[in-house]
Formats: structure tokens, C-alpha cells, sequence
């Protein structure tokens, strides 16, 4: 086990099978870390297409190539999967258990993918909320409205940290995230769109007002962030932790459609 690759591998078979009853078996898969290849072995045995996965440790993914090697569906890489390119030219899903400080740009990544059609993670109990938390509570962040934006995420059942070896220090839950473009389609500059969010959650407890007029990433003048949020019906004292992800699009439409008339540049770069 390397400490420090997040490594911590399932080991309780009733959690498998948990697992293994959700996720949709017409669709190949992409494993994010074979690890010890429990679940690659569950997935061979019910999913009806190839499975492609990354274990981007050698000793690991040795041990996972031996003990997969009856299952000719499945290709094993020995590759950092955030520094791979995805080796399906059609429809697939996303199965993986992924340690903490890799979450957030795995899902990145893979909500960019026009033929992704489902992830399924096992996350951190913390992450699975910051995704599918909502306006007004503490965990919403950027980041859900970043996934909220591009999918439906949804819990599906919680995961007691005695359920892996070893045992980490905080519990984890199993996610589904379903892409979605209704909401993208909406959105008529996305880095645009991208900066005002980023930006509204850019300084703790400062109103979304003074997080737009002062931030790093983008700022507007204030007068005229007063006048859209009159608009709007936004009101001048509201945090960026308030607003819903609609109001954020007719916010960003708004903003830019009244740069495009005073003649100043927009934004065209995304958020990093």
C-alpha cells in the first residue's frame, strides 16, 4: 500500500455486490484505479463489453495483471489516467474508487467527454455532498455547481470506511453522475459563466456583489453589477453560496450581453 497514491482497496464483498447491481452492463468500461482488482473481476463477470483499466502503480498493477488474466475483455494500463487519452471511440461508462485529491479533476475530465455516459464512484462521504449539495447549504461550492452544471449526481448508498484495508479515516458513499446539456446549451459564454462562479465563491462570507467587483479571476464595475442584480431580483446583500444554478446562467447571460453593448472585451478564457 503507497500512502501517499491514496491507496486503499475494497475488501467487503457485500459492498461489491452493492456496486455491481447499479451500474448499467451495456456499456464498456473505464476503470479509474484496478487496484487489487476485486471490482475489475466483479465487472468481467456481468458487464457484456470491454473494460479498459488504469492502475498507475507498477507493483499494483503486476499483482492486478496476474490476477486478471482470464478475463480477455478487460485491458490493464499501466498509466496515470489523467494523463492518458480515453481509449473509447463509443459510448462508455466510468467506474472507479479514487482517493480524495484526485476527485475533482477525474470528474473534470470525464464530464468533458461528449461520449461519457454515466460515472459511478465510490468518493469521499465529503466530496459525494460538496456534488450534490444545493443552494443555501454549507457544502455547495463551485465545484457543484461545476458538476451540477454538466449532470445529475445523485447518492446511492453510504460506505463505512471498515469496508476497505486499510481502513482509511473518514467514511465514503457511492456516487452516480449522469451527463446532462440541457443546462450547457443555456449558457452562452461558458468561460464567461465559469469566472462568475469561480468568482462568487472566491472570498468567505463577502456578498456575491463585492466577490464580482473585487475578485482575481474577473471583476465588473459595481454600478452596473447593481443594475443586473435589479433585474434579476438579486439582491445586493445575497452570497454566491445562495444563488441556484439558473440564476447563475441568466446572471452570466446578462453580464455578457451587456459588455458586448458597452464595447468591453469579454472573457475568454477558461477558470484554472
Amino acid at each position: 500500500m503507497k500512502k501517499f497514491l491514496g491507496q486503499n482497496f475494497l475488501g467487503d464483498p457485500n459492498i461489491l455486490r452493492k456496486i455491481l447491481s447499479v451500474i448499467p452492463t451495456r456499456f464498456p468500461v473505464l476503470e479509474v484505479g484496478t487496484g487489487s482488482g476485486i471490482l475489475t473481476q466483479g465487472l468481467a463477470k456481468t458487464v457484456l463489453h470491454s473494460i479498459h483499466s488504469f492502475e498507475i502503480d507498477p507493483p499494483t498493477f503486476e499483482v492486478a495483471l496476474a490476477k486478471l488474466a482470464a478475463f480477455p475483455q478487460v485491458t490493464l494500463h499501466n498509466a496515470d489516467f489523467l494523463e492518458a487519452t480515453i481509449p473509447f471511440s463509443e459510448p462508455y461508462i466510468v467506474v472507479a474508487n479514487i482517493p480524495y485529491y484526485i476527485t475533482s479533476p477525474i470528474i473534470a475530465k470525464c464530464l468533458t467527454d461528449p461520449l461519457l455516459q454515466g460515472l459511478y464512484l465510490m468518493v469521499q462521504k465529503e466530496i459525494a455532498n460538496r456534488i450534490i449539495a444545493q443552494p443555501g447549504e454549507s457544502d455547495y461550492s463551485s465545484f457543484s455547481i461545476f458538476c451540477q452544471t454538466r449532470a445529475k449526481a445523485r447518492k446511492l448508498f453510504a460506505v463505512s470506511r471498515n469496508c476497505f484495508f486499510p481502513k482509511p479515516n473518514v467514511d465514503s458513499a457511492f456516487i452516480e453522475i449522469l451527463p446532462r446539456g440541457d443546462l450547457l446549451s443555456q449558457i452562452r459564454n461558458l468561460p464567461l459563466y465559469e469566472q462568475i462562479v469561480h468568482s462568487a465563491f472566491w472570498g468567505k462570507r463577502k456578498t456575491l456583489l463585492n466577490c464580482l467587483s473585487k475578485s482575481p479571476y474577473v471583476r465588473f464595475n459595481k454600478d452596473e453589477l447593481l443594475n443586473i442584480f435589479h433585474e434579476l431580483n438579486i439582491s445586493e446583500t445575497l452570497r454566491g453560496e445562495a444563488l441556484s444554478i439558473d440564476s447563475y446562467i441568466l446572471m452570466s447571460n446578462l453580464i455578457g450581453t451587456r459588455l458586448v453593448k458597452l464595447n468591453r472585451p469579454v472573457p475568454s478564457h477558461h477558470c484554472k
